[in-house]
């Protein structure tokens, strides 16, 4: 008997996509502001995506924007201090994986009593945040390689 498996949906392409900007400026350390066009070039981001989660980004307080010819975006804080549990809760909201392990609003459960499966959702979500919390874009910069690195000066997608 075949089984045919969705493809997981955990994290959205938003989310994946915010990261990816996130990630591409912290690599830059705050140097100059980066273009809308150069972000998508070295995430492989659609433009017309960019444009939607960037404000989202700058309301937050997480990126800043910047006018006029040399403008662009950049990080509004230092990447240390910038973890990957903001940006994925900005784009995410909760990190339960089940809507009875969330910690405000759980959703009501008739088995929600002494129920084993809640106890095991409940450290997954923690660990989850866990690690999202404990990571920040900096950590992430440091590991960085492959096509994030530029390769005799070109960046991703040059």
């Amino acid at each position: 008997m075949s089984r045919k498996w969705a493809e997981p949906v955990w994290i959205s392409k938003r989310t994946d996509y915010a990261t990816r900007a996130i990630l591409a400026l912290a690599l830059t350390d705050g140097e100059t502001p980066m273009k809308l066009e150069e972000l998508a070039r070295r995430t492989a981001v659609p433009h017309s995506v960019l444009e939607q989660i960037m404000p989202t980004m700058r309301s937050a307080g997480i990126v800043r924007s910047e006018r006029g010819a040399r403008g662009g975006y950049r990080l509004n804080r230092p990447s240390k201090e910038i973890t990957l549990e903001r940006v994925v809760r900005l784009f995410q909201g909760q990190l339960a994986p089940i809507g009875c392990a969330t910690r405000s609003h759980p959703e009501p459960c008739p088995m929600s009593v002494e129920c084993s499966l809640r106890f095991v959702w409940e450290e997954v979500r923690d660990a989850t945040i866990n690690i999202l919390a404990g990571t920040t874009f900096a950590d992430l910069a440091d590991r960085a390689g492959g096509p994030w690195r530029p390769v005799n000066g070109l960046a991703v997608g040059s």
